[in-house]
């Protein structure tokens, strides 16, 4: 379960970055998913804005533990327990799917 949640982490890494460089903007070399969703929230129309600080507001602590969970995977060895993994996963999936 812990390598779906660092994957789901990995493809919405990705998503965020892609959605930069279509705007034309550069990102900086980062893995913070709290950092990528700044710099997209200043991109987007006021609208869109409003909704991307709405999701950090409400999943903030879970972004900060899918940042940890990509960096400690790299170099420590750490278990999640399923019930994390499954709640990481529906906030990855309820976050894709919200940003525009």
């Amino acid at each position: 379960m812990v390598s779906r949640s660092l994957a789901s982490n990995r493809r919405y890494n990705s998503t965020q970055k892609s959605k930069m460089l279509a705007n034309g903007i550069e990102y900086p070399r980062s893995h913070s998913l709290r950092a990528l969703f700044e710099i997209l929230s200043e991109l987007v129309e006021e609208k869109e804005k409003s909704m991307i600080r709405s999701l950090m507001d409400d999943y903030l602590f879970e972004l900060g533990i899918l940042e940890d969970a990509y960096i400690t995977s790299r170099y420590v060895m750490r278990e999640f327990r399923k019930e994390e993994a499954e709640r990481l996963m529906k906030v990855v999936e309820e976050v894709m799917k919200s940003v525009p």
